[in-house]
């Protein structure tokens, strides 16, 4: 196991070198698109401003734990986009039929499909908002313990999990449809409501969000616990949901593969 996570390892840093060897290349546009976040950054930045400056509770949260949930969300949306940015282009592959050149390496056409084009920017971009994220954290008035903390890790690691999940789901409907344009903004639009904690939305976007797309596992519950807030569902089910979650995934993406059509056909 330790060689073929090596192996991976290898084949990813060669995948990163020639994403930046892009980067570089196309430096304009990337100029232009780290502008665009550090606008959306510091939009989001003025947002929790005006909210902790005008609102004192919010849905029976303070303003101070309000921006946890800003804070999580963050994170995990930006990780998930450093690591699995290869979704994004991952139909033009199939309708190309590249995709099939993929299959015949002696290589998980998984990992290439999530991982096949990481995002430098997203990963630059990354490392000053998690600076920030830590200093606004020390300013707040919340009640933060280190157990709640070590709990908070896990189930920030399990939200990374079903956010895996669900770029995988997305690239099931690249093979079986060609088209995973709208699924990808559909995702992208309902994890904007998890900046927020979920409990706030009414039924059934509440059910929908909590286990249909589950933002309020990947966002709301870790906030709830780092906060020594009851979470609205337990840690164990959480866990339990988002290793299951993890498991559907994997099996759609082999049944996916069975009714690929090679470009040829």
């Amino acid at each position: 196991m330790t060689k073929n996570l090596k192996r991976y390892w290898l084949i990813w840093k060669l995948l990163a070198a020639n994403a930046l060897q892009e980067t570089f290349v196309n430096r304009g546009s990337n100029i232009l698109f780290m502008i665009g976040k550090i606008f959306r950054l510091a939009m989001t930045l003025f947002l929790l401003f005006l909210i902790k400056s005008r609102v004192k509770e919010f849905a029976g949260y303070t303003t101070d734990e309000i921006v946890i949930f800003f804070l999580t969300y963050q994170f995990i949306d930006v990780l998930a986009q450093v690591a699995y940015r290869g979704v994004y282009i991952f139909t033009h592959y199939v309708r190309h039929g590249e995709f099939d050149f993929v299959l015949t390496k002696p290589l998980s056409p998984l990992f290439q499909a999530l991982t096949g084009k990481p995002d430098f920017n997203d990963a630059l971009f990354i490392i000053p908002t998690t600076i920030l994220s830590i200093w606004i954290v020390m300013q707040l008035e919340v009640n933060i313990t280190l157990a709640s903390f070590l709990w908070y890790l896990l189930l920030v690691a399990n939200g990374l999990l079903i956010a895996t999940s669900l770029h995988i789901l997305i690239l099931c409907l690249g093979i079986l449809t060609t088209e995973i344009d709208s699924a990808t903004w559909l995702y992208r639009d309902l994890m904007q409501l998890g900046r927020f904690p979920v409990n706030i939305y009414l039924e059934p976007v509440r059910l929908v969000l909590f286990f249909l797309v589950p933002v309020g596992m990947m966002i709301t519950i870790p906030s709830e616990v780092l906060l020594n807030r009851p979470p609205t569902y337990s840690v164990i089910l959480a866990t339990l949901f988002g290793v299951g979650f993890f498991w559907f995934s994997l099996r759609a993406w082999r049944w996916s593969l069975k009714q690929y059509s090679s470009a040829s056909s």
